[in-house]
């Protein structure tokens, strides 16, 4: 083995060396733990936002649509955990989104139509 010819004070904690250290999974990692309502209004935004991508690829968009108003209502449930009452725009950009790709969706498949 050879020595280290970095200064002790140089030297980077990662040693390599796992058997000292205990094994904690991430916070994401739980599988056991609830989503909480911020988590679903995140994810109703992102499913909002792949909505009006998508709105073009025949039924998709309006698909995903519809799962970002789902979500987005499951974010304003009062029974999720995390939800707090006096916050009322918890989900409101998901399910604008959401309406926005389905609207999006409907007009390009009723003007598509008719030419195929």
């Amino acid at each position: 083995m050879t020595a280290s010819t970095f200064p002790p004070h140089e030297q980077s904690d990662n040693t390599g060396n796992t058997e000292s250290r205990p094994h904690t999974s991430p916070d994401w990692w739980d599988h056991h733990r609830p989503i909480n309502s911020d988590e679903y209004s995140d994810m109703a935004l992102m499913l909002g936002a792949l909505s009006i991508l998508t709105f073009w690829i025949f039924g998709l968009g309006i698909l995903l649509g519809a799962a970002a108003i789902g979500t987005a209502l499951a974010a304003r449930r009062p029974d999720t955990p995390g939800h707090d009452p006096s916050d009322n725009t918890a989900g409101i950009v998901g399910i604008l989104t959401g309406i926005a790709g389905i609207a999006f969706g409907i007009v390009f498949l009723t003007a598509a139509l008719p030419h195929l």
